[in-house]
């Protein structure tokens, strides 16, 4: 077909570029460093995958542009995107294929789901994995000294939204709905617990499937029961879709999330008005307090047609940091490479960023944020020591 063999030709054309511009092509060696990225790049999270797919683009392009030498060679790092549409099994097949490609190191998976899933497969490899978005508790936990993640845990998000919501927001009277995943039954439980613990009452528990898109019969039965918010443990994509059904129902409690990624424009796009009075909260600082997020707003939007999501500077870093590794560990040896982001102190866009001994984040913060006049707006912010 044209279509792929034009394509082919045009990525021979960029790397010939990128190679002169590095000065690869006046007599120096070079070796080409491959990283893996494996998360949904279709289906309904989509453009969520991409946007972390090409954020981590982005940071390998410009390691590419101040090259290091490792034996006395230039590194050229490059990305090898595998789709595994969010889906466990689909997401081990690629993880496969990926140590098969003999990866330095990979970032995803994209959801907690699916990183727990290619875990053990990358630990059995020595091949370190970094994923931007996962924050359920069990991924680290394993006790796999190569698997690392760029979030805080979604339990301890939880500690400062559930008294957030029963104390500042005055919400007494709430209904919970998580979408079935792992993720979505553990932030709902444990939301409901420190609800409870501040003095609120859970009126109703709900759990449907992740592919639900029509809220109506069970909004309608928790709007007689007189909530003040409706917490919801799911995806972003269902969010935005319970927004809507929660305006069209005319049920006027608050919708509350955490650690979903709806925060940012794609939300605010897809759920119009019915955003308003919204309320999330989302792993790290609010973006104007990031350290260089200007630059990288910009960068990122000429050089893709994405919106940018919480998440994306979390798949930037991600890629920068394990390009750091290779860069301390003076290695392509994974192994190494994994010793190195035990020890790393790396200073990012997203702060600094250090793992503790099993691969969390050493210092994870967690802001809450608001929809007002369908902007974000950021409202509160805690840092765990």
């Amino acid at each position: 077909m044209l279509f792929p063999r034009y394509r082919r030709m045009l990525m021979l054309c960029v790397l010939s570029l990128a190679l002169y511009a590095s000065g690869a092509i006046a007599g120096e060696e070079v070796q080409t460093v491959t990283i893996g990225f494996v998360g949904a790049l279709s289906g309904v999270s989509e453009s969520f995958g991409k946007g972390l797919a090409n954020a981590a683009e982005l940071a390998i392009f410009e390691a590419n542009r101040n090259p290091f030498k490792i034996n006395g060679k230039r590194v050229q790092f490059r990305l090898v995107r595998m789709d595994d549409r969010n889906d466990a099994e689909r997401a081990r097949r690629v993880a496969t294929a990926l140590v098969q490609a003999e990866v330095v190191g990979v970032i995803g998976g994209t959801n907690s789901n699916t990183s727990i899933a290619v875990s053990k497969i990358f630990a059995d490899a020595g091949i370190p994995q970094i994923s931007p978005t996962s924050s359920f508790r069990r991924y680290t936990d394993q006790g796999f000294r190569t698997t690392f993640r760029m979030l805080g845990i979604d339990d301890d998000a939880c500690i400062y939204l559930g008294e957030y919501v029963v104390k500042e927001l005055h919400a007494q009277r709430i209904a919970v709905i998580d979408n079935g995943t792992t993720f979505g039954v553990n932030v709902s439980s444990r939301f409901s617990e420190v609800a409870r613990e501040h003095g609120g009452v859970i009126v109703s528990r709900d759990s449907v499937s992740d592919v639900l898109m029509n809220f109506g019969e069970i909004l309608r039965r928790v709007k007689a029961q007189d909530i003040d918010a409706v917490f919801f443990g799911g995806y972003s994509e269902q969010t935005s879709m319970l927004a809507k059904s929660m305006l069209r129902e005319e049920v006027k409690a608050r919708l509350v999330t955490s650690m979903n990624g709806i925060v940012g424009s794609s939300f605010l796009i897809s759920s119009g008005i019915a955003a308003n009075g919204t309320v999330a909260q989302e792993t790290g600082m609010p973006f104007n307090k990031m350290p260089g997020w200007k630059k990288f707003e910009a960068d990122f939007s000429q050089r893709f047609d994405f919106q940018i999501s919480i998440m994306t500077p979390y798949a930037y870093d991600a890629a920068h940091v394990l390009m750091a590794a290779v860069r301390q560990a003076n290695s392509l040896n994974p192994h190494k490479i994994t010793n190195a982001l035990h020890e790393i102190s790396f200073k990012g866009l997203t702060g600094v960023i250090a793992f503790d001994a099993v691969g969390n984040p050493r210092s994870p913060s967690y802001t809450i944020y608001e929809v007002q006049n369908q902007k974000w707006k950021p409202m509160k912010t805690n840092t765990m020591r």
